[in-house]
C-alpha cells in the first residue's frame, strides 16, 4: 500500500487504496462511501488467509448538515496481505430479485444518534481506534486465531457505536456470521 500515512491503521489504508483505484473511479458514483470492513477468513493451500470485504454505498450530502445514506450497492474485496482488489460485486446485478427502487431511497442519515454529539475530531479519533482494532482482528485471523479478550470486547463496543444503524440490516445480509459474532445483540427497531 504505497502512498499511505505510515501511522494510519492498515484497514483504513485499505479503504484509501480502494478509493484511489481505477475500478472504484470507473464503477462507483462520485458520492460513494466505503463502509466498515468485513473480514473473510479462508484456508488456502493449508494456510490461513484473510480478505477485507468493503460495502460501498451512496452518501448524499444534506444541505441541512450531514448526509443521507443509501443501501450498499456493491462490495469490493481486497486481499489483506497485499491490498490487491480481488473482487468487485455489483449487488444490483448479483441480486436481481431485489427491486431497483431499494437503492434509490435513503435508508438513514449520518451522523446517527450515537455519534451526533461528537466533534469531528472526536469522531475521527473513535474511527481510528476502531480501525486499529480491525487491524488486530485481521492480524489474528491471518494467523488462524480467533480475536478475543479485551480487544474483541472493545471492538464490539466501538463497532456497535460507529456502524450506522440504518445500514445494520444490510450488513446482516452481506455478512451474517460476522455480525452474529461481533454484534449479536444489536438491532434496529424495524428488525424486531
Amino acid at each position: 500500500m504505497t502512498g499511505t500515512d505510515p501511522g494510519m491503521p492498515r484497514s483504513e489504508a485499505l479503504a484509501r487504496t480502494l478509493r484511489g483505484s481505477r475500478t472504484f473511479r470507473e464503477l462507483a458514483p462520485m458520492e460513494s462511501g466505503i463502509g466498515w470492513p468485513v473480514p473473510i477468513p479462508v484456508i488456502q493451500d493449508g494456510e490461513p488467509r484473510v480478505y477485507a470485504r468493503l460495502p460501498l454505498f451512496v452518501l448524499r450530502p444534506d444541505p441541512a448538515g450531514g448526509a443521507d445514506l443509501f443501501p450498499p450497492f456493491a462490495t469490493a474485496t481486497l486481499d489483506w496481505s497485499t491490498a490487491r482488489l480481488v473482487e468487485y460485486t455489483d449487488l444490483r446485478f448479483k441480486e436481481p430479485h431485489r427491486s431497483r427502487e431499494e437503492w434509490s431511497h435513503p435508508v438513514g442519515h449520518f451522523p446517527h444518534s450515537a455519534v451526533a454529539g461528537l466533534s469531528t475530531a472526536g469522531y475521527r479519533a473513535l474511527r481510528t481506534q476502531l480501525f486499529d482494532l480491525y487491524d488486530e482482528l485481521f492480524s489474528e485471523l491471518s494467523h488462524g486465531r480467533q480475536f478475543s479478550g479485551d480487544g474483541a470486547a472493545e471492538f464490539r463496543g466501538l463497532l456497535g457505536r460507529l456502524l450506522e444503524p440504518c445500514l445494520l440490516p444490510h450488513y446482516r445480509r452481506l455478512a451474517p456470521k460476522f455480525l452474529q459474532q461481533y454484534l449479536p445483540d444489536h438491532h434496529v427497531p424495524d428488525e424486531g
